[in-house]
């Protein structure tokens, strides 16, 4: 339980930065555009890159969880959309729901939780840091993109190359598959670079809550909440069941079973998604998995 409180308080602690600056009159109405373009354009794309690149293939014994997983999420993003698209969800609505259901806070969130709880697998953990990655920004990205577009053209396809977060996925794919290596001055500059998304953007977020706490439908929050931090990582732990409780489904679970990430908050800035829901979901979502991540570790063993 520590651990969990230690690695969600830094979270909270830096929405409530952002909170009293606009409460104390210090930020204004332009803050949050700037904030959240800077991530877009410079911090996302390079923590994306930086994570990726820093995998190490040579420590990981096999590669089955990659099929697993990536079966898994692919298959939850379908059912979301066909069950969105069932019950006559608006298209932001729909599109809330499949991208802030699939990926959770699996970077700065997950890593240092299972590096804690299991050393040695650090390898396997940025592996599944990456899968969800390229799922979220290629699968992710093309029905965000249909959703707004109503179709994917040649055009279109060119247009969204051009999107800074795809290209630092593409770019760090092939840098990791061909094992290139960029200069170290370059490498240390991304990493800095990194290292400043995540407070960037809870801190914009915190400004934005508020500036007005926003007037939505809470049964959706509730309904993201449950959906991401209990059916999702029980999902995973049935196949952890039935496939003999491996350590490495057991990271799985884990991961499925994290906070709704700030990603979605920064794509509702691009893409037709409810940015407002997203952003009280966030916070919602980090105070249930005080109680949802200890009870996934204790059936997990890791507790």
């Amino acid at each position: 339980m520590e651990l969990i409180v230690d690695s969600l308080a830094p979270l909270m602690l830096l929405i409530a930065v952002g909170y009293l600056l606009e409460k104390l009159n210090i930020s204004n109405s332009e803050w949050v555009d700037v904030l959240n373009k800077i991530a877009i354009y410079i911090l996302f794309p390079s923590l994306i890159f930086s994570g990726i690149t820093n995998i190490k293939l040579d420590a990981i014994s096999s590669f089955s969880f990659v099929y697993i997983n990536s079966l898994v999420l692919i298959s939850i993003i379908f059912v979301t959309l066909l069950i969105t698209k069932i019950l006559k969800f608006s298209r932001e609505l729909s599109n809330t729901y499949i991208i802030s259901i699939f990926y959770g806070n699996i970077g700065y969130l997950g890593f240092p939780i299972l590096h804690s709880l299991m050393p040695g697998y650090e390898g396997v953990v940025s592996i599944h840091i990456a899968i969800y990655t390229f799922l979220l920004f290629t699968l992710g990205i093309a029905i965000l993109e249909i959703s707004m577009n109503r179709k994917l053209n040649f055009s279109i396809l060119i247009e969204a190359l051009k999107n800074p977060l795809i290209l630092s996925v593409l770019l760090s794919t092939a840098i990791l598959a061909t094992g290139s290596k960029l200069p170290h001055i370059i490498t240390s500059s991304i990493n800095l670079l990194a290292g400043g998304a995540t407070p960037i953007i809870l801190i914009s977020l915190g400004i934005f809550l508020a500036r007005n706490l926003p007037k939505i439908d809470y049964t959706h929050t509730i309904a993201l909440v449950v959906i991401k931090l209990i059916i999702m990582p029980l999902l995973f732990y049935s196949l952890y069941l039935a496939l003999e409780k491996p350590n490495i489904l057991g990271v799985s679970v884990l991961e499925a079973g994290m906070p709704i990430a700030i990603t979605p908050y920064i794509l509702a800035q691009i893409y037709p998604l409810k940015g407002e829901l997203i952003a009280v979901s966030i916070v919602a979502s980090c105070m249930f998995a005080l109680l949802t991540l200890p009870t996934l570790m204790v059936l997990i063993g890791a507790a």
